[in-house]
């Protein structure tokens, strides 16, 4: 039996590895005709694809702040934000050790 641990190199790991990048991008791709139409319903099925489990009010309410600073930090070049950070939210989901570890 391993205990569950996080190490710096396993966090550093999967926020530059080009696969998971990749993969958040695929995901956001499926989030962003939601998003579209409504932000919190798009993270709301964000955590119940990825964690299976709605987000709790805080995650909910601060996962939104987070995706509106991020769109907000892209859109600065003059281009459209959201996308980018819908995927940086996608990487943050594959982060969790909820998702990383099965109970």
């Amino acid at each position: 039996d391993r205990p569950q641990t996080t190490i710096a190199p396993q966090a550093l790991l999967l926020m530059n590895n080009p696969q998971i990048r990749e993969a958040s991008r695929q995901f956001a791709k499926s989030l962003e005709p939601v998003a579209a139409t409504s932000l919190e319903d798009a993270i709301r099925l964000g955590y119940l694809s990825a964690v299976s489990r709605p987000p709790s009010a805080e995650e909910l309410a601060g996962t939104v702040e987070f995706i509106r600073s991020q769109a907000g930090s892209y859109s600065m070049g003059g281009t459209d934000g959201m996308k980018p950070a819908l995927i940086d939210f996608c990487q943050v989901l594959f982060c969790l050790n909820e998702f990383i570890y099965t109970e």
